[in-house]
């Protein structure tokens, strides 16, 4: 039994609304001085975002960067969406190196964090455009 690419992409985007969900809730736990619970469903959602990416996304990049569909700025909208999803991963090294001590800190942590949320729901939002214009454009 196969499956096909369209049902890994529905299923990865199932993923991610699960995840920003948990995301949301480390936030609310992080709101109430709960810090290391928000700290650890971070990473855990940071984890499986990453075996997401290397599992799914990253071979349906490579996929459409090799055959792009005549679809008008998909080809710019999936290295945007690849672009912050890098850079969140990034943001997240840096918290973690800065939060046990290993470099100081340049920019107050609750801004990097409020940064890291904002780029996650943008990358979301643009990976469900993305979603709904190659399947259902």
């Amino acid at each position: 039994m196969t499956i096909d690419i369209r049902t890994l992409a529905t299923a990865n985007l199932l993923v991610q609304l699960v995840l920003i969900g948990f995301v949301f809730g480390a936030v609310y736990l992080a709101r109430r001085g709960r810090t290391i619970r928000h700290c650890t469903i971070i990473r855990g959602a940071l984890i499986v975002q990453i075996v997401s990416i290397l599992a799914i996304m990253l071979p349906s990049l490579l996929g459409y960067v090799e055959n792009v569909p005549p679809i008008p700025f998909l080809y710019p909208e999936l290295l945007i969406h690849h672009i912050l999803g890098l850079v969140l991963i990034i943001i997240f090294v840096y918290v973690n190196l800065e939060v046990r001590r290993v470099i100081r800190p340049y920019i107050k942590r609750k801004t990097v964090m409020r940064l890291a949320l904002g780029v996650w729901l943008v990358a979301l939002a643009l990976g469900i455009n993305i979603y709904l214009t190659v399947y259902y454009a």
